[in-house]
């Protein structure tokens, strides 16, 4: 496959589209208890922060590392051909593509946020303070155009998305309200840890998903 590069950055528009790419929130499909820690020896400050098990009086995220980079392309639209045709061919042709903020530990097992624990994560996070860009744990983002471009004939052809990514790596400090395990406090999975892992999508100052796009073409078999 032969990728040609475009600078075109795209701000959304919420228009039907004919291809929608989504990451889902992760809430709800993780593991029931810590990733990582023995439950025969350690408590489960993760399911804590999420209201489950013995009262705690505080759950704070400590962020350590936080940047912003171009996350992995995406197909974001469906695949236009011109695989019988003679001439150049020109299509309109629709991307969309939608992501939201995802959990994890050390980016292999997703965490379990619910409401409250949003909350506690997005007081640790760097604010941005950009007036060009923004980032909001939680906030849903999309990015959808239709362009029109020109496919050569005996080629097809299809629009690729690579967002932007707000990522904040950390630790999760949890104080119970009786001793688990002989203490009250407990540091996940320990103090000064950058292996809870926060990426948020990028937004424009309107709220559309930021990122790159890119034409894919091929030559049809």
């Amino acid at each position: 496959m032969k990728v040609f590069k475009r600078s075109l950055r795209r701000t959304a528009l919420l228009a039907p589209a004919l291809a929608l790419l989504t990451i889902p929130f992760s809430a709800g499909s993780a593991s029931a208890y810590s990733p990582g820690w023995d439950p025969s020896t350690h408590p489960d400050p993760i399911g804590a922060c999420n209201g489950h098990g013995p009262g705690i009086n505080l759950c704070q995220y400590h962020q350590v590392n936080a940047w912003t980079a171009l996350g992995k392309r995406h197909q974001a639209s469906n695949v236009s051909n011109n695989c019988a045709g003679t001439d150049n061919q020109t299509y309109a042709v629709t991307y969309s593509y939608q992501t939201n903020t995802s959990y994890s530990y050390a980016n292999q097992q997703s965490l379990e946020v619910s409401v409250g624990f949003k909350d506690e994560l997005e007081a640790g996070v760097t604010a941005s303070t950009s007036s060009t860009e923004t980032w909001t744990l939680g906030d849903q983002r999309t990015s959808t155009s239709t362009i029109t471009n020109t496919i050569r004939p005996g080629y097809a052809g299809a629009y690729w998305f690579a967002p932007y990514v707000r990522h904040s790596q950390g630790w999760v400090e949890v104080h119970y309200d009786k001793k688990q395990f002989g203490h009250w406090d407990w540091f996940y999975p320990y103090r000064g840890s950058n292996q809870v892992h926060i990426d948020t999508p990028v937004a424009w100052p309107n709220g559309s998903l930021k990122g790159q796009l890119y034409w894919a073409a091929w030559k049809c078999k």
